[in-house]
């Protein structure tokens, strides 16, 4: 898959050159972006796109299903989940690190979304709101039931589809947070689930099917 980006201000561009140094990607011009990279992967920097301009463009992008992913100087929660309703794969700092920077690389690859633990905390909880606790233990019973999950994990399960983050759990289960990304991250293989997100909608699905 071709990997592109776009920012007019040389320090970020100089910064994301040395970060994506083992991919193939190049650096997009700004008569550039309303072709894009068609079957690429653009990261656009929010910060390079005046603010009249950046409706029109990412309505552009959406449209011609370009897979991009948003970098802000100064990430907000709510500003992350309007842009990932607005088309983007993902949401993340300008200044990410390498190794959070390749993750990133992989989620939306796979074809997941990538955002902050505290934006997909906020956008969990708009899903969730109006569903009652009652409800979401007979969901979460019939996903868990279907992807063979042990009983810990089912616990885990039951508190993580109430939108509690995973101190909130280790918290609640009196295990260490450690112990709940491990409980997860098995959730999620044998579930099929990308994300947290994607594992509220299954859930919401089943109850919507049975």
């Amino acid at each position: 898959m071709e990997l592109g980006f776009f920012s007019v201000h040389a320090n970020v561009a100089s910064r994301w050159d040395r970060l994506l140094s083992g991919y193939p990607v190049r650096q997009l011009q700004a008569a550039q972006l309303s072709e894009g990279l068609p079957g690429g992967l653009l990261l656009l920097h929010l910060d390079s796109v005046a603010h009249e301009q950046r409706r029109a463009l990412l309505q552009r992008l959406e449209s011609t299903q370009q897979l991009f992913v948003i970098m802000a100087d100064r990430p907000q929660n709510d500003e992350g989940i309007r842009l990932l309703a607005q088309g983007a794969k993902g949401y993340a700092s300008t200044f990410i690190t390498g190794s959070l920077m390749q993750q990133l690389l992989e989620t939306v690859w796979r074809g997941d979304i990538w955002a902050s633990p505290s934006v997909m905390q906020q956008l969990l909880k708009r899903l969730l709101n109006g569903h009652p606790f009652s409800l979401l233990s007979v969901q979460s019973e019939k996903v868990g039931l279907a992807a063979d999950l042990s009983e810990r994990e089912q616990q885990v399960l039951d508190i993580l589809l109430t939108g509690a983050s995973n101190k909130q759990i280790a918290r609640e289960l009196q295990i260490t947070e450690r112990t709940v990304k491990a409980h997860i991250s098995a959730i999620l293989r044998k579930t099929g689930a990308g994300d947290r997100v994607s594992l509220i909608l299954m859930a919401q699905e089943r109850q919507t099917i049975h």
